[in-house]
């Protein structure tokens, strides 16, 4: 853990700490005396008022989860306030600052959960009283480490696996195009629809670049097809992110630019809720890039009013030389806050949200891939052959191209990414330069 604890970290943590109420102080993995008895009582006797912070579910999944989770739970209610991706890391932030801190929030992977962990309830305690010793195995293994990473203050409840490029399948028919595996054949896409001419369409890749995990998603799925593990390497300290690896992913992502395969202005678009409505609700765009969660609203045609619709989805193309290759974490991972006045009735949420019938739901709805051990993704609610076919797609690349996971150890050399990989996007520096500054920021860090 000791890589973990950037300075830059643990001072925002003391600051969010402060700002908290002195019950918050203690930062030790020992369980508050109030939640030794969580875990105990029947699911009936479990009483409650509870608030509930997130970005996902929305409200068709919130609906049937909500009521499976009352019908086992019906003296807890659940208040449940949503925010758009986009602006909830500040929401929180704000809130916490302020002392209003929700008893149940999802957080962020990365630094958000670090910043954070002070106010947070150890979760394995409760898990291990509650689920058995070994409690873990529930879950599949991989997506589980950056909560073993945090020492348990938080639970996924899903795996997401990202980037696909997906693709409106009638557009595509129309001026002849088949999904692209490789970046040459991109090319040759975008070529077809600049030559198309279609009324409202945009004839680019859709991309939130103004998002930071958006773009190092990219970033490091380019490193991941021409030398797997280099990246997780250099976050170690093992490797430079100057060494000739990494320049050459900073030139094939600068020549996404140079290509005018993004569309304009990407640079402060976000996917929720920029890209998205470009996509679905105003279909500008013919393709974007985007992870597998896109499958929900795939799912939610009708809810979502796109029900004329088809949509496909391929990995994201390869660069000369490149294999394909997917990232994968531990999604929507939720935490309890330590100055909850209902502990026992957080603990059973987060419970059946990470291994309870939600995890069934999931399934079906296409949100992401269940956290639950032996739960895979339902295409019962997918309409066409293409669509059902595309969480194959996702379920290959789970299994045969994950290049690692999604997120870096180390936050500041995250931050030094975005800033510098947007810099080589506008020109401002060079591939050489952006590296050498990302690498100073790793030359940083207290490993």
């Amino acid at each position: 853990m000791k890589r973990m604890r950037l300075a830059s970290s643990l001072l925002i943590g003391l600051m969010l700490l402060s700002a908290c109420s002195a019950q918050t102080q203690s930062t030790t993995a020992t369980p508050s005396s109030d939640t030794k008895t969580a875990a105990t009582q029947k699911p009936e006797e479990v009483t409650g008022e509870i608030s509930f912070w997130s970005w996902s579910p929305e409200d068709n999944v919130w609906q049937p989860l909500i009521k499976a989770f009352n019908e086992k739970y019906p003296k807890i209610k659940v208040n449940y306030v949503r925010t758009p991706s986009a602006d909830y890391d500040k929401k929180i932030q704000v809130a916490i600052q302020g002392g209003e801190v929700p008893d149940v929030m999802a957080f962020s992977n990365g630094p958000m959960i670090k910043n954070y962990s002070p106010i947070l309830e150890p979760l394995a305690p409760l898990a291990e009283k509650s689920l058995g010793k070994d409690w873990q195995k529930l879950f599949k293994s991989t997506p589980m480490e950056s909560s073993k990473k945090n020492d348990y203050k938080t639970i996924p409840t899903g795996v997401a696996v990202t980037p696909f490029l997906s693709y409106d399948v009638d557009l595509f028919k129309k001026v002849g195009a088949e999904p692209p595996k490789t970046y040459d054949e991109l090319k040759q896409v975008v070529k077809k629809f600049e030559d198309a001419k279609l009324p409202g369409i945009v004839p680019r890749l859709g991309f939130a670049g103004g998002k930071s995990a958006t773009v190092t998603d990219v970033f490091y799925t380019l490193v991941n097809q021409i030398a797997p593990g280099k990246l997780y390497e250099a976050d170690a300290g093992k490797a430079k992110f100057t060494d000739p690896v990494f320049i050459q992913a900073t030139n094939a992502f600068k020549q996404f630019y140079t290509d005018h395969l993004f569309q304009d202005g990407n640079l402060t678009t976000k996917f929720d809720p920029d890209l998205r409505d470009m996509y679905e609700q105003k279909r500008q765009l013919p393709m974007i890039l985007v992870g597998a969660w896109i499958m929900t609203d795939v799912a939610n045609k009708d809810g979502l009013k796109i029900g004329d619709r088809t949509f496909g989805l391929v990995p994201m193309p390869t660069i000369a030389g490149g294999k394909t290759s997917v990232l994968i974490n531990g999604d929507v991972p939720l935490g309890i806050s330590k100055d909850s006045k209902h502990k026992e009735a957080a603990w059973r949420f987060v419970e059946f949200m990470a291994t309870g019938e939600y995890q069934t739901i999931l399934s079906k709805a296409l949100q992401f891939l269940p956290v639950k051990e032996g739960l895979s993704m339902d295409k019962s609610a997918l309409k066409t052959d293409i669509e059902k076919q595309s969480v194959d797609v996702v379920l290959n690349a789970l299994t045969n191209n994950v290049g690692g996971i999604r997120f870096l150890d180390n936050a500041s050399i995250e931050q030094a990414l975005f800033t510098n990989l947007q810099k080589v996007a506008t020109g401002a520096v060079t591939p050489e330069q952006a590296m050498a500054e990302v690498q100073k920021a790793s030359d940083a860090v207290k490993r």
